[in-house]
């Protein structure tokens, strides 16, 4: 400490200096103020240090406390009790000990470091096996105050065994649960996979593998697929590229009627896997389409569109998500991963598009094909600035004629070339929708203002509502909103 004053001095309230500017040399100018305060509080500054170096903040305590420690100090020794012993004992440890003090304010610093860690952190809570052997009781009559004989760990028989000198802990059943003794991890797993990449799995019923369950359609590639996948590691990576380079997944998806007609879900994998689109994909193609996906891995959950008042129905009065703050700017466009869900009121343009509630675990969605669904896709705020987004992109990135432009969307949006009754359906409906929005200005003006976005600079609305109009039919093409 190289000096101490305590000074008490009146403070202007109205003064704040928040910011240091130059080069102050040796002799930099202090001043002391706090923020404006209501009218009629009074502050001011008391016990003021000065220090040549940075300190940890218990030295700082003994400013606060000056008055016990003279109060300590004044007393004869045989009159001190515990409080002003250990009062003098501390202030001699922290503040006169040089070697002492120069460890406690190494040990500060590191937990100064480790109190930020922590702080910033997010705690995760682990489980341990207690101590003592696990055990529970049957309940006569399932009655709780009725315990009766004792059952310990283990697996069913039907199931297979763990050795006699394995502790029955959850450790041992993880190492069961991918043994070769136990075939139904990688069979599960390899359904799953296959579910994801034609639409339904081998065993239709994903998330039932039991007596309840349907039997395989292919029960050899499906011991062949799970064998091989434990084999090599229970490579996820290598399993998807097997599966997606076979002469099965690389098949045609057209439908013939008469095969439609025996195998409507393409059970026996005569074609290749036609189905809609999870509502995720749905919105993540069409913003990455538009060139407006926020591509950035990780970070905070997001709130994208969403009907005004979506939770006020179910959230409670005193919750935090009461009410549904919409984001801006780059929220809004990050992929439906990072999309808030609230689990009574999940986003409704995926829930439109069969997406569960997450109030229970689901492994297998149902696909229904329903009138809102193209609604929300022609109207939600989200599909509608992607479409004049897509537009936009093309005036800056075409050609100067309506059908280069019409074709650069299509070329976006499918990675080929528009065939030719694409392209004449597409530049009939550019016409029609010209001739509409020229009759009706300000519908074009209103449409290109959907979003957060602004509409780009143009003199000519109408043009660019009309291109618009023609994106969205293009991401309203089946071809777009399915797997094929």
């Amino acid at each position: 400490v190289s000096w101490r004053s305590e000074v008490r001095m009146p403070i202007d309230k109205d003064l704040v200096i928040d910011n240091l500017q130059g080069d102050f040399g040796n002799e930099a100018p202090l001043k002391v103020g706090v923020v404006p305060m209501e009218e009629g509080e009074k502050w001011a500054a008391n016990r003021i240090a000065y220090f040549d170096r940075t300190v940890p903040l218990y030295v700082f305590r003994h400013y606060s406390q000056g008055d016990n420690l003279r109060d300590a100090w004044s007393k004869k020794v045989e009159d001190r009790g515990n409080k002003e012993k250990n009062t003098l004992k501390q202030f001699y440890l922290e503040m006169v000990d040089d070697e002492l003090r120069e460890l406690m304010y190494v040990r500060d610093e590191y937990a100064n470091r480790y109190h930020i860690a922590y702080e910033t952190g997010v705690v995760s809570l682990v489980m341990r096996e207690k101590e003592g052997e696990a055990f529970a009781h049957i309940l006569d009559r399932g009655e709780y105050d009725k315990p009766g004989e004792k059952v310990y760990p283990d697996l069913p028989s039907a199931l297979g065994k763990l050795g006699d000198d394995e502790p029955r802990d959850r450790m041992s059943l993880a190492r069961w649960l991918v043994s070769d003794e136990n075939p139904l991890t990688a069979r599960v797993t390899v359904n799953r996979v296959w579910q994801n990449l034609f639409g339904i799995g081998l065993v239709k019923t994903t998330e039932d593998f039991g007596i309840m369950g349907e039997n395989p359609t292919h029960p050899e590639l499906l011991d062949w697929l799970a064998v091989d996948f434990r084999e090599n590691g229970w490579d996820l990576k290598r399993l998807i590229k097997q599966i997606v380079m076979s002469a099965t997944y690389k098949q045609n998806s057209r439908i013939e009627k008469k095969e439609y007609e025996i195998d409507p879900e393409n059970r026996y994998l005569a074609r290749g896997a036609r189905y809609r689109l999870d509502g995720e994909a749905l919105r993540d193609q069409a913003l990455f389409v538009s060139g407006a996906l926020e591509s950035t891995i990780g970070g905070p959950p997001v709130k994208p569109y969403q009907p005004k008042g979506i939770w006020d129905a179910v959230a409670y009065s005193g919750s935090n998500t009461r009410f549904y703050y919409e984001g801006e700017g780059e929220e809004l466009y990050r992929r439906s991963l990072y999309t808030f869900w609230k689990r009574t009121a999940p986003p409704p343009n995926m829930v439109m598009f069969d997406a569960p509630s997450r109030e229970n675990c689901s492994v297998r969605r149902e696909r229904t094909n329903t009138p809102l669904q193209a609604l929300t896709l022609m109207n939600d705020p989200q599909y509608v600035e992607a479409s004049r987004l897509l537009a936009q992109r093309a005036l800056r990135e075409a050609g100067n004629s309506a059908e280069e432009q019409i074709q650069y969307m299509y070329r976006l949006a499918f990675g080929s070339e528009a065939p030719r009754m694409h392209q004449d359906a597409l530049g009939d409906s550019f016409e029609r929708f010209e001739d509409s929005f020229e009759g009706n200005p300000s519908d074009a003006k209103e449409l290109i203002k959907v979003g957060y976005s602004k509409p780009m600079e143009t003199a000519d609305p109408v043009y660019l509502a009309s291109l618009t109009m023609v994106a969205s039919q293009i991401m309203n093409l089946d071809s777009f909103l399915n797997k094929n």
